[in-house]
């Protein structure tokens, strides 16, 4: 059977809309995050240096209109204090790191709104610590002029919620406050 040019151009022309749509892996091009928290003797501030994560968005142009699949990994030990070795060794012990090495979110569902700039509504687990557990959390997306797309927010935790004990020093006298503040920024690009 053979088909005529026009009507392989008409076929062409109906199913275009739906390859623009298509879904497309994304992979971290650039991730910058930190967890800030207080003490009694002063507020804290750790880098999480080392960072992976993929997942798969739906782009109507410029348009976010899915997120799915997204999986973000962290080694515990890729957390630096700015406070040094004994404040990054007494997180390491909160998270029992010889034991549970790494932290993961993954996604479960994803609500998109807005136009230029997204506001995404995220739900899926978070597990640390030898726990998992649902959590909410709230970002803003916006797609950039190279296709990239760059997610941005925080989320504050409280780390007993995950049975952490918050780090002491100096006998107990110094506490770490149980909760803390998550802050990410993260550019997302097309994995080839």
């Amino acid at each position: 059977m053979k088909i005529k040019p026009l009507k392989l151009i008409l076929l062409a022309l109906l199913f275009l809309p739906y390859f623009g749509n298509a879904q497309v892996a994304y992979k971290s091009k650039t991730i910058k995050m930190s967890v800030t928290g207080s003490s009694t003797l002063h507020e804290w501030e750790s880098e999480v240096t080392q960072v992976e994560g993929s997942g798969a968005l739906t782009l109507d142009g410029n348009q976010l209109t899915t997120i799915k699949d997204v999986v973000v990994k962290m080694p515990v030990t890729g957390i630096k204090s700015t406070k040094g070795k004994t404040m990054d060794n007494k997180t390491y012990e909160a998270f029992n790191s010889e034991k549970n090495p790494t932290i993961q979110y993954k996604l479960g569902a994803a609500k998109i709104s807005g136009s230029g700039e997204f506001t995404v509504v995220a739900t899926g687990n978070l597990s640390m610590a030898g726990t998992t557990k649902p959590i909410e959390l709230s970002a803003k997306a916006k797609v950039l002029a190279n296709g990239d797309v760059q997610i941005t927010g925080s989320h504050t935790l409280n780390m007993k919620d995950w049975n952490m004990v918050p780090p002491t020093a100096m006998m107990g006298t110094i506490k770490v406050g149980e909760e803390v503040t998550v802050k990410f920024d993260i550019t997302l690009t097309p994995a080839k």
